[in-house]
Formats: C-alpha cells, structure tokens, sequence
C-alpha cells in the first residue's frame, strides 16, 4: 500500500505525484503558508512545500525598512546595497514615499530624508 506524504492516507488512485522523492495524492501537493494547489512547480525547504510566493517571501531577500521578505512579483527600490519595498522607503520626518530619482539624503542609521526636510533641518 502506498501512502500520501500529505494527508497519510494511502493512495488508492490511478494517479499520484512524486515530490521530494515521496508519493502524494495530487490534491495533497499544497503550499504549507497559503495552501495554494502547487500543480506546476513549488519550492521546498525542511521537507515543507511552498508556492514562488511565499518561498521567496520567507526565504529571498529582507526589505531593508521593514525586514519582511521580498518576492519575485514587488516592485523595489534600491539605495546603494539596500533593497526596499516601494511603500517602505520613506522620508523619516514626514512620511512621504520617495520616488525613483528623486532627491534624498541618507543617514547615518539608513533611514531617509527627503530634500524638502533635509535643506529645513
């Protein structure tokens, strides 16, 4: 008898799926933060499946505002070797979101200044 690595019951169907080396009904074969169907592709880590999403979410590159992980799908924003989410990289004074090329000034903690508030302060 052949057993599903997701749910633990056996597999009495025609059809199974093999991931990570280990049989699955293909309705098991699910993303374990959203559980999402993973019929095309997923990603693993410690034995557990992930959609791209949440994968790269958990385990790609932390937004340097607020350390949450950044998937392949955001839009970012870079200064100098930081990495941000677009809503995330705003003026420490004023809270306005700075746009590509505009004008800002760092300090020295990496957070950011807008013109306006850097030439008032």
């Amino acid at each position: 008898m052949v057993y599903c690595a997701g749910c633990e019951r056996p597999i009495l169907g025609r059809f199974l799926l093999t991931v990570l080396d280990r049989p699955w009904h293909p309705g098991c074969v699910q993303c374990c933060e959203c559980s999402c169907s993973l019929s095309d592709k997923c990603f693993s880590r410690e034995g557990k499946l992930y959609c791209r999403e949440d994968f790269f979410r958990r385990f790609g590159p932390k937004c340097a505002g607020c350390s949450q992980g950044i998937s392949p799908s955001e839009l970012v924003r870079r200064a100098r070797e930081r990495v941000y989410h677009v809503a995330c990289m705003t003026c420490a004074l004023c809270g306005k979101q700075l746009r590509t090329g505009e004008e800002l000034y760092i300090l020295p903690g990496g957070a950011f200044l807008c013109k306006e508030d850097y030439l008032a302060s």
